[in-house]
């Protein structure tokens, strides 16, 4: 008798929103011109994130994506923004502005130190992108010695939905125009 067996997979999931990009796009510019970044150091991969605000239509996003997940995986995850007054909800949803020739590094979104408290699913949300301005690609291991990459092409109103443990990078913006995402951690819901 033969069998096959999976030990691991990882996959994504990509669609489509229909919303209207603009007051996203607007509010994402107004904070990034205000310089309200998350980090300040350069050197600090969180420096190239913009904070955003959690308004209704930000809201309305997040819902959408655990039930495109919940459909797709069958399994329930959450914001892991809890709405507690200590806690930042830009550590759950944020932007990026990509200026002609930014990229983003190689990194993964997970909680090293505590990954059954931190993020579990990552998102892309991209709302301006663009003609030539930078892909995102997946970098995984298909055994110890190939090392791989899949590219996932970036188009407005698009989502990418995945694993938070997934290394992955965003190719040089090569436009002359501004590339915008919003980014966005989950953390599976826990079972009451």
């Amino acid at each position: 008798m033969t069998e096959v067996v999976t030990l691991t997979k990882c996959e994504y999931l990509v669609g489509e929103l229909n919303e209207d990009l603009q007051p996203l796009v607007d509010m994402v510019m107004r904070n990034y011109t205000e310089g309200r970044n998350m980090a300040e150091d350069p050197e600090d991969i969180r420096e190239e994130d913009i904070r955003i605000e959690f308004t209704p239509q930000v809201q309305r996003i997040v819902k959408t994506l655990c039930d495109e997940w919940k459909t797709a995986f069958g399994q329930e995850i959450e914001s892991c923004y809890t709405g507690r007054l200590d806690q930042d909800h830009n550590e759950s949803v944020w932007a990026v502005v990509h200026n002609p020739g930014d990229i983003t590094q190689l990194h993964t979104h997970e909680t090293a130190e505590d990954y059954r408290s931190g993020a579990h699913v990552s998102a892309a949300f991209w709302i301006q992108v663009p003609p030539d301005s930078g892909d995102f690609v997946f970098q995984y291991h298909k055994n110890p010695y190939l090392l791989m990459q899949q590219t996932i092409k970036a188009q407005a109103g698009k989502f990418l939905m995945f694993d938070s443990t997934m290394p992955h990078h965003v190719t040089k913006n090569r436009s002359d125009g501004l590339r915008i995402v919003i980014s966005m951690n989950f953390k599976f819901k826990e079972e009451e």
